[in-house]
């Protein structure tokens, strides 16, 4: 009976280990998990704005921004 007693509180040892470990990987893949949206949201801002500026230049045949004539407007 002595004996199932140590294995049981071995086992439940090894239990709350696994939990632990679990958690702190469970929380570095959350971490993970939302910087690879940021990045796959900030790549497909870049890869969609080249795509129009792309079309806007070939396809309309619309002239490139000049920066130095661009102008802000107030409201």
């Amino acid at each position: 009976m002595v004996i199932l007693s140590f294995y049981t509180i071995i086992w439940h040892h090894q239990n709350y280990l696994l939990y632990k470990e679990y958690q702190v990987v469970q929380k570095q893949n959350q971490q993970i998990m939302a910087m690879r949206k940021q990045l796959l949201s900030e790549y497909s801002e870049k890869i969609s704005g080249a795509e129009i500026k792309k079309k806007a230049l070939n396809i309309l045949q619309m002239k490139p921004v000049n920066p130095n004539k661009v102008r802000a407007i107030l409201l």
